[in-house]
Formats: structure tokens, sequence, C-alpha cells
């Protein structure tokens, strides 16, 4: 097994954003010196649920802060920002991390964050797919000609090159499981968050990315799955609980009213919003507990997570200790209890 951290960059009232800054680098330092595989950043616009506008900047500063750690990006959204722009700044990080960066492009779901830039929620699949081909061939063409529907791009040499060769590995979120086969045969890593999905569908999901991914490159090697979870470990599971309790339910309600606020989602997907929507306001604080988190006591979450491997056959998973609003010292206590007395039963 292999863990890594998520920073969401939530921003509570009783916070300063300074604070949350400085709380996520030291996280990210305290994630390297654990042995966590990675530390990836979360990308959104307009409003606390998460104050990392620019994921590259806050990437470059976690590079100098560590000297082990992998820094992931999940996910760039690729519909707010020109393809070469987002190609340039990544081969930056890559380069000034030492080759450490895993490179997570999505195409975004938020209203709000559209709206706030002017850019449209129709066709959002047709323009990350050119955009990710943009990159791509920005990473590895001596100059690039490109001819699409969103994107013009004609004879530019695109300059710094990742240190990674030949560029740094792709990731993409995937939920349907056309979605997983077909990153499977492009190539792609996949990053999920199925807090609610049931472990059989989950199962059958990886089990044709897996099977995509031997058909196309021949082998098992490279075709990873990270599964997102809200970890939480204290000294017992009654502290664990009632540490997540509130954070947890203002991190679903949060969302519940970024996915309300929905003018510009396109007619084909608004009755998903209003149903995810519904959903979440519905969601008892046990239940979120239960089924989108693993918290508890180490011995409680080590068995948690035996349970994912087994039925799931999970090999990744990326831990947001960092979510909803749990208080800064006890998300150092939580990840250092998780370091030293959870990952080393899975070595």
């Amino acid at each position: 097994m292999r863990f890594c951290i998520q920073e969401l960059l939530t921003f509570r009232d009783w916070q300063t954003e300074p604070g949350v800054y400085a709380d996520a680098l030291e996280e990210a330092r305290l994630a390297d010196e654990l042995g966590f595989e990675a530390v990836w950043l979360a990308e959104h616009h307009f409003s606390s649920y998460g104050i990392c506008p620019s994921l590259a900047v806050l990437a470059a500063a976690i590079a100098r802060e560590t000297r082990r750690v992998r820094i992931g990006t999940s996910v760039v959204v690729a519909p707010f920002a020109h393809p070469l722009r987002i190609a340039e700044e990544w081969a930056m990080v890559d380069i000034l991390s030492g080759g450490r960066l895993d490179f997570g492009l999505g195409r975004g779901y938020q209203p709000k964050e559209f709206r706030g830039f002017g850019v449209s929620m129709e066709r959002t699949r047709e323009r990350f797919d050119e955009c990710l081909e943009v990159i791509r061939r920005a990473w590895t063409e001596e100059r690039v000609t490109f001819e699409g529907e969103f994107y013009t791009v004609r004879d530019v040499r695109v300059l710094p090159r990742p240190l990674q060769k030949p560029h740094p590995p792709f990731w993409t979120a995937a939920v349907s499981p056309d979605t997983y086969t077909l990153a499977a045969r492009k190539g792609f890593k996949i990053l999920t968050a199925p807090s609610f999905t049931p472990w059989d569908i989950l199962r059958k999901n990886f089990d044709a990315y897996r099977a995509a991914w031997r058909e196309t490159h021949g082998t098992d090697a490279g075709g990873d799955i990270a599964m997102n979870k809200i970890i939480h470990v204290a000294d017992t599971s009654k502290q664990a609980r009632d540490d997540l309790r509130e954070p947890t339910r203002w991190f679903f309600r949060t969302q519940a009213d970024l996915i309300a606020d929905s003018a510009g989602v396109p007619p084909e997907q608004y009755k998903f919003y209003r149903r995810v929507r519904e959903n979440l306001l519905a969601l008892s604080d046990e239940r979120a507990l239960e089924q989108a988190a693993i918290c508890g006591d180490p011995e409680e979450v080590a068995d948690k997570i035996r349970q994912h491997h087994e039925a799931l056959g999970l090999t990744y998973l990326m831990g947001s200790f960092n979510r909803g609003g749990v208080p800064h010292d006890r998300i150092v206590r939580s990840m250092r209890l998780f370091g030293e007395k959870v990952m080393p039963r899975f070595a």
C-alpha cells in the first residue's frame, strides 16, 4: 500500500488566510518526514470550500520545503487557463521539484467558478480533450501545431520542458465505467473520490480499468488508482469521531450549497446536480463518518484500510487529513499516528 495526503485548503471563519497556507506547508513537510508517497493539491475559486486558486504557486513552495515527497494536482481545471500556459507552468514545477510532479487534469464542476471566469459549462469534455492534447504535445514535441475547435496553436516552441521524460505521469478523474476504460487505454492514472458508491460497483470499475490497462500496455505496472477518503486518527475511536463530526458536516453542506448554485449548468446535467445536492443535505453525521471517512484509533483505521484493500484491490490511498476545518494541531497528531502506527502495518 502507498499513502498520500490531499490539501484542499478549506477556509473557516475562525481561520486566517495566511494561517491556512502556513498549515498546508507544515502538513506537507510532515508528510515528507513521515514517508507519505505524495502531497496532492486541489484547485478551487471564489469560495471558502478551498482557497488554492493557483496550484503551481503552492506546488513550487512545497517543492522548496520538501525533499522526497511527490507533488500531485487533483486537479488543474482545464477550462480556466490556456493549455500552453498550463504546460509552461507545470514544466517549471517539475524542474523546481527535481522531477516530482504527478499531473492531474480535470474538467471542473462548480457552476460558481465557471460563472466567475465567464466560461461556459457546455462541452467541457471536448475542451478537456483538446487541452490535454496540446499539453502533451508541448511537453514532447519541438514545435507545436494544433488546430482544434477551442484552441489553435501554430508552430510554437514551448519552454521549459519537464524534467521527467517523456512527461510527468498524467492523472484524470473517473466516475463512469466508460471513463475508467478510456483512461486506461490513453495511459492515464485514475483519481477517484467515491464516498458513497457501493463497493461492488467500485470493484467492477476498478477491475475494468486494470483489464484495459493490461490489454493496452501489456503489463499491470503503471495502472494506478488513487482513492480519496477523509482520514482522521486519534488515540481513541470516540475522540476521532468527535474531532471529525462537525468538520465533515460543514464540508458536505458547503459542497451541497455550491452545487445548488446551478446557474449555467447544462440542462442535461441539471437533474444530476439536484439529486447530488439532495443526497448531501440528507446525509446524517454517522453515515458520513462511516462511508466517506476512515476514522478511529490506529488499529481501527488499519482494519478499515485492510477492508478497502481486500474488497477493491486498493493499493494507493489518498488521505484528506485536513478536511472541513479540523484544527491543525489535531491534524498533525492524526498524521503522526497514521505515519507511525498505521503505515508500518502495510509496509
